[in-house]
């Protein structure tokens, strides 16, 4: 099977990630009696560990990936959505699977997905766990969808489950507070299993405890196993020092943000665990992972001069961390600093919540929509952008969104991108930068 008919015949499945409407009704029956066919591909992995959170999860899991692939495991990734192609969503020993590996896994699942029919992300999850045991990876890091009580992901039997930070997203289907919220996400808690647990408001905390104690998992807080202190804003990245099961050490992460140490934190509780039944994964060799790890349109900078940073930004708890991210590496006391922020959105987001907190440090923002049908219009966005007293000029596309931007910008003020994984894809594709490098 060609490529391009691999992707044809997933594009054909429905994708509820780009539905305009939201998914009304989840259930796991479908995915259960595509793995049954393909053997139960998700039964067979040696140790997995499943993420779940609103803020966070795929930055664990690449960094997770990174420490145990640098401790000399074999590792295996399953993330969404995906920036630049889908092919990043599976990968093996940190590299997106070769466009000739994917084709092969389509052909070889989708006489069963005839038989028995599954979503665009239900097959991309059973593709990645039929990779996983072929390729009898060491550790499988495998991200939720969206909940976790119901995601297909759920399916796996995880070592370890994790739970980033919890705040509000995809509202009206997980519920309109933190405590439904948490409720959905603990799903993938198990009996006698360890729950590592990232920083969280009170009243997500309180209901993650509840849920654990009645489930029989270990409630782990991240903030317990492992200290951190002295972080520094540095060029190109963040450093922090970091205490721990697995010793202590200078941590230097080339991501931008104070939340990405919040993600790091919560890797270390993580893989603290593992290494009492790995001697191999060690403080050095963590610390040498973590340094490496790169992640696309996480506060990516994509040029220094001006900084472009792209972002899929999308929710209020990541616009605050954006914010902060602006303030501690690009921002500075003078007008001059403020940034030009191209931003778009998908609807049924909470948009001016998740953009208030960046409206400081926003010297005009560049209104554009994302090529998705759920991307919310111009018209939307000037309502939310206006009242919140941000200057802002609209783009009909993201190419002159970015041009219109540099002009603004005179390389005076740096350039970010948010709002949405759409719009950072379309960004980094016009910028010349491959995610899947």
């Amino acid at each position: 099977m060609k490529y391009s008919e691999a992707l044809s015949r997933l594009d054909s499945l429905v994708n509820y990630e780009k539905l305009a409407k939201p998914r009304n009704e989840f259930k796991l029956d479908d995915i259960r009696e595509l793995l049954r066919l393909a053997g139960n591909p998700d039964g067979k992995l040696k140790r997995v560990v499943l993420v779940a959170g609103t803020k966070g999860k795929g930055s664990v899991c690449h960094m997770l990936e990174a420490a145990l692939r640098a401790c000399g495991r074999k590792t295996g990734m399953f993330v969404s959505p995906h920036v630049s192609t889908v092919r990043e969503r599976i990968q093996v020993g940190g590299a997106p699977v070769s466009r000739r590996t994917f084709s092969r896994l389509v052909e070889r699942i989708w006489p069963l997905v005839r038989r028995q029919p599954v979503s665009y992300f239900e097959l991309t999850a059973a593709l990645a766990f039929a990779l996983f045991e072929r390729e009898s990876v060491d550790y499988a890091l495998v991200e939720v969808g969206l909940g976790g009580r119901l995601d297909a992901t759920n399916l796996l039997e995880p070592a370890v489950s994790v739970i980033t930070r919890i705040g509000f997203d995809h509202t009206r289907v997980l519920g309109r507070t933190l405590p439904k919220i948490a409720r959905e996400k603990s799903g993938i808690f198990r009996r006698g299993r360890p729950v590592v647990v990232g920083r969280q408001p009170p009243e997500a905390e309180q209901e993650l405890r509840k849920r654990a104690a009645a489930t029989g998992a270990e409630f782990v807080p991240a903030w317990t196993q492992v200290r951190v202190w002295d972080v520094r804003a540095v060029e190109g990245g963040t450093s922090c020092s970091v205490l721990g099961e697995l010793g202590a050490g200078r941590l230097q992460l080339a991501l931008l943000g104070g939340h990405q140490v919040e993600n790091a934190q919560t890797a270390l509780a993580v893989l603290g665990l593992l290494a009492r039944h790995d001697d191999d994964v060690s403080m050095e060799g963590v610390l040498r992972g973590l340094g490496s790890v790169s992640i696309p349109a996480r506060c990516e900078l994509v040029s220094v001069r001006p900084p472009v940073v792209v972002d899929s930004c999308h929710n209020p708890e990541s616009g605050a961390a954006l914010a902060r991210a602006i303030a501690d590496h690009l921002g500075g006391t003078g007008r001059r600093r403020k940034a030009v922020l191209v931003y778009g959105s998908l609807k049924g987001k909470l948009i001016a919540q998740t953009v208030r907190p960046l409206a400081r440090w926003t010297k005009t923002a560049v209104l554009v929509k994302p090529d998705s049908p759920r991307a919310a219009d111009h018209g939307q966005l000037k309502l939310v952008f206006g009242r919140l007293h941000i200057p802002y000029v609209q783009a009909e596309s993201v190419r002159e969104g970015l041009q219109e931007a540099f002009a603004i910008s005179a390389g005076l003020h740096p350039v970010v991108v948010a709002g949405s994984f759409y719009l950072a894809g379309e960004a980094l594709e016009v910028l010349g930068r491959d995610s899947t490098r």
